[in-house]
Parts: C-alpha cells; sequence; structure tokens
C-alpha cells in the first residue's frame, strides 16, 4: 500500500535530477556525501545545497547561489547570525557554559521570571529542555499528574514533534508510519473549519462541539493538545471557537495544552498566539525561536496551582539550565518589548 505524503519535500522526479546536474562542482559532491552517511528520513534527504554561511535573512550556499530564507525552521526572529545575540553569547560562554543539575543560577531565574511577566493570570511555574518535543512530553506528565487522568485529545493533521509520545498525539501520517503501537489513550478530531480546502466559520463551532461529543463518549481524558495557529498550512480560527473550546475544558476538567512551539515570540503580530483570541491556555509549550536561533531551547510555563509534582522528575534534561541562561544572556525577551 502507498503511503499518502500530504507535506514533505522529497523529491525523487526527473526535475530533481536535472537540478543536481546544474549544482556546481563545489556542492555536487557533499550532497552526495551527506546522503552516504546519514540516516534518510522524510522531510530530511535530499538536501537541497550545501550552507557556508548564513546572515541576516540571508544564506549562502558552497554553489554559490544565495538563498533567502523564509522558513529558517521558524527559529530565526532575529535573524541569522544576529550581532547582539553572538556578542552576548560569547560573553557568557566566558562566565558560565554549563550549569549542572541540582544547581541554579540567576540568569536561568531572570529568564524563567521574564518569561511569566508575559503570562496571564496564574501562569506563573516554568520549566526549560532542550527541545520542542520534550516541552510536549512534560506537558502530557504534567496533565495526567494535575488532572489524575491518563487519555488525551489532539487533532489530525497537527504537528507536535517527532519522539513517539508527541508523535502520538501529533496527527500526520509520514510521522505514525511504521511505528506500530503508539502512546496508549489518545484520541484524534478533525482541525477546525477546514473542509474540502476550505475554511468555513459557519461551521467552526461544530469542530469545537465534536471536542465535546469525544470528551464524552472517551471518558478519563485529561488533556486537549492543539496548535493555537495551524502553522504549517496556517489555519487561523476564530475567536468563538476558542472561546468554545476553553469552556468546554473547563466543563470537563481538561487540560487546554497550546502548542506554539513555531509560532510564538511576535510570530502573529503579539508575543504569544493565544493573545488574539482573549483565552488562556493551562499549559502553554514553547520552543524553537525561545533559542535566538542558536541555542536549542524548549519549555512549558503553566498555573501556580498545577505545581504539585516535586516528587516527580518531570523534565530533568541536562541542559534544561544550561539553555536558560545562554537564552537569556544571548537574545533576551526585553528585545521584543
Amino acid at each position: 500500500m502507498e503511503l499518502f505524503i500530504n507535506e514533505g519535500d522529497i523529491n525523487a522526479t526527473a526535475s530533481r535530477q536535472e537540478w543536481e546536474r546544474t549544482q556546481y562542482a563545489t556542492a555536487l559532491p557533499l550532497l552526495r556525501e551527506d546522503a552516504g552517511c546519514f540516516l534518510h528520513q522524510s522531510l530530511s534527504s535530499p538536501c537541497l545545497d550545501v550552507i557556508e554561511k548564513a546572515e541576516g535573512i540571508y544564506l549562502y550556499a558552497k554553489s554559490g547561489r544565495t538563498y533567502m530564507d523564509f522558513h529558517g525552521n521558524n527559529v530565526h526572529q532575529l535573524g541569522h547570525a544576529n550581532p547582539f545575540i553572538v556578542t552576548k553569547l560569547k560573553k557568557q560562554m566566558d562566565n558560565l557554559c554549563f550549569c549542572p543539575r541540582r544547581f541554579t543560577n540567576e540568569v536561568a531565574i531572570e529568564c524563567a521570571k521574564t518569561l511569566t511577566q508575559y503570562m496571564p493570570s496564574d501562569l506563573k511555574r516554568v520549566l526549560f529542555a532542550p527541545a520542542g518535543t520534550l516541552a510536549i512530553g512534560m506537558a502530557l506528565k504534567i496533565a495526567r499528574i494535575v488532572t489524575g487522568k491518563r487519555k488525551a485529545i489532539s487533532v489530525w493533521d497537527s504537528f507536535h514533534g517527532a519522539s513517539l509520545d508527541a508523535i502520538s498525539v501529533g496527527g500526520e501520517a509520514q510521522f505514525q508510519a511504521q511505528m506500530g503501537a503508539l502512546l496508549p489513550g489518545i484520541e484524534h478530531i478533525p482541525p477546525f473549519m477546514k473542509t474540502g480546502g476550505i475554511f468555513s466559520r459557519e461551521n467552526e463551532l461544530l469542530y469545537a462541539d465534536y471536542l465535546e461529543y469525544v470528551i464524552r463518549k472517551s471518558g478519563e481524558v485529561g488533556a486537549f493538545v492543539v496548535e493555537t495557529i495551524r502553522n504549517t498550512d496556517v489555519q487561523i480560527p476564530g475567536k468563538a471557537y476558542w472561546k468554545r473550546i476553553r469552556e468546554i475544558c473547563d466543563r470537563y476538567n481538561v487540560l487546554l495544552i497550546l502548542d506554539e512551539i513555531p509560532i510564538a515570540f511576535g510570530r502573529t503580530g503579539k508575543m504569544f498566539a493565544f493573545e488574539h483570541f482573549d483565552i488562556e491556555p493551562d499549559i502553554l509549550c514553547l520552543g524553537k525561536g525561545m533559542g535566538g536561533g542558536i541555542i536549542p531551547m524548549a519549555g512549558v510555563i503553566t498555573r501556580e496551582k498545577f505545581n504539585v509534582a516535586g516528587h516527580v522528575s518531570l523534565g530533568h534534561y541536562t541542559h534544561e539550565k544550561k539553555s536558560a541562561w545562554m537564552y537569556c544572556r544571548t537574545c533576551g525577551y526585553r528585545i521584543y518589548k
């Protein structure tokens, strides 16, 4: 059975072969070396070119081409090699280049406190991690402990990371293909508004109501994991949809986990996408641009009253505090104010 891929950049056509023939001699051998030493995977192989330098919005390739980076894996709100970030990072590396577990440092604390200053209500508790996928995993753990319920609901075609727990709540076929049994207790509902490629405000509340239907039928649902705005094909719900979702989650004691890993930090015109819809998440997952395009960094922000898992290692990642001080020293949230 042929796998249907609705997203991706794999190109095995004659056009790709013709493109390869146009590459400069300096690039093509390295592209072939890359293909010969890395595991091949969807969305990564084959590579398009060999990058030698990146600055601002531009990528400079060994082939001699210059590209404008409109994608950048959603990590470059401030551009490649931003001199402010690079200078601060070098200074921090001379002072403290790693913070071991069970220790803290002033810069990590400053970073966490600054993040919470942007949050509404009682979203005052932070955990850092080295990747957005890990932030999703921490959020799922928090939801289980807080609600005592083991099931979660997500949306078909969504993306929340590439680990087994993240692809379980994600809804993309190419990540779940041939993986066998995934995380149990995960239900999926249709994505909001989009029917046959058409956005319909008239029907968006029906999609919200479907969440309530699945919660009632499934029982023991503790979390709804969803992208505030669908990142890859930019599906933007209305306020009415999100107001209804928030109401349903409150009614059934389901934590609303918003994944803003690729879209936070100003990409939508506000610091966080949920601000457009006059709602609050119970847990907010962040990443990508959080590290200024240099440091892999992610995290979760959740409510003060959910600080009840001191007996459990929710994250416990090697670089959690290291990432925090690096970002706060290099980029600094105040740059967005």
